[in-house]
């Protein structure tokens, strides 16, 4: 069988959401640290002084750029770093499921599967239950290369969730 998919993918994956969390929470802590920085320097101005309504708007202002920088980071980058880990995720533990089939062509259309955006195999299948045959497409990553496969010729190919993990060429 040739590998598609690997254990490797998933380590990968791991560690690009354990890396973009990490800076998500270095974030957290800068704000957290001037923020006891600005309450300290609050408590320890006198009554009345014109400092306090500085202290107030730098304040208010660090708290939008942050919530604001924090939404749209959580958002965008982190949901998409994290679909791609609970994808992977399920490729390594989920059930697989093994077809054959004659492939019939590639489909660079992009397509969605759970949230990571996704393109297509086309096999041709024996349906044996309606005694006819029926296309089957089978993702694979966008970010990946397609596998090298020949026109009409048939393979024994493993998915899971009809993602391809592996593919073997039956003579």
């Amino acid at each position: 069988m040739i590998e598609y998919y690997n254990k490797q993918m998933f380590l990968d994956a791991v560690k690009q959401r354990k890396k973009v969390l990490m800076f998500f929470y270095a974030i957290v802590v800068v704000y957290l640290i001037v923020c006891v920085t600005m309450l300290i320097w609050y408590t320890t101005l006198p009554f009345g002084d014109e400092n306090l309504s500085k202290v107030k708007l730098i304040m208010h202002a660090i708290t939008i750029v942050t919530v604001a920088f924090c939404g749209i980071y959580l958002g965008i980058p982190y949901k998409r770093v994290n679909r791609f880990y609970k994808l992977t995720a399920k490729m390594y533990s989920g059930i697989k499921e093994t077809y054959t089939g004659s492939f019939l062509e590639y489909d660079e259309s992009l397509a969605n599967k759970d949230g990571v955006d996704v393109k297509s195999l086309v096999f041709v299948e024996w349906n044996k239950y309606k005694k006819d045959f029926f296309e089957r497409k089978v993702y694979v990553f966008n970010e990946l290369p397609f596998p090298q496969l020949e026109p009409n010729r048939n393979y024994k190919y493993v998915t899971q969730g009809n993602v391809l993990i592996s593919y073997e060429i039956l003579s």
